[in-house]
């Protein structure tokens, strides 16, 4: 039973295989409003460069690209989800409005201050280390430029049995307090679900 965890938690840290298919079939049901939420409070505008931290199989991208950003990053670990994500989203990959790289949040493929919005929804468990990501996404967004943490909350995740293994269960006061160490200024902290899920914006001044 707890080799089945080990490897269901892994899945939805780094999918690969069939069972990373699964994993993000799952996420993307599942994390629905949160993704509804990410987008809404985002606010893009045709002139945003945008950045996803963890595409998946590039689902939410494609909901992205609907409103129309001038242009969309992706980083993503998995070979496979990348694989999956420029299939999805072949036609605006092709037209190179969507560039997908194979990076971790910790060292973004990015120059200083190159992107106006970065978002991420559920990843921020998996990081190898959050206050160098958090450097990372201060470091490339421009000034006044937003960075969306959407997640679910340290409680919930407590009562699923796969975080067990492989999840860094953040409360909120602690991801609030080193984002605004890092240089960036905490907009505002969304409800998504009561004591559930929520966004946590913040801006680079």
């Amino acid at each position: 039973m707890q080799k089945i965890l080990k490897y269901i938690s892994q899945q939805f840290g780094n999918p690969s295989g069939f069972g990373g298919q699964i994993s993000t079939f799952i996420m993307n049901c599942i994390n629905r409003r949160q993704y509804r939420a990410t987008l809404e409070n985002l606010h893009i505008s045709e002139n945003d460069v945008v950045l996803d931290i963890g595409f998946g199989n590039g689902f939410l991208i494609r909901q992205l690209a609907k409103q129309k950003p001038k242009k969309i990053y992706g980083i993503e670990i998995s070979e496979d989800m990348i694989v999956a994500a420029k299939k999805r989203n072949q036609n605006a990959v092709n037209q190179g409005k969507i560039e997908l790289f194979k990076a971790g949040v910790e060292k973004l493929p990015f120059a200083d201050e190159s992107i106006d919005k970065i978002y991420t929804v559920n990843t921020v468990y998996f990081w190898e280390n959050f206050d160098i990501g958090i450097a990372e996404i201060k470091r490339v967004l421009k000034p006044n430029g937003i960075f969306i943490n959407t997640i679910y909350t340290q409680k919930h995740l407590s009562k699923l049995i796969i975080t067990k293994y492989g999840f860094e269960k953040y409360d909120v006061e602690y991801l609030q307090k080193y984002t605004a160490e890092s240089g960036l200024k905490i907009v505002q902290t969304i409800k998504i679900e009561r004591n559930k899920s929520l966004c946590i914006t913040a801006k680079k001044y």
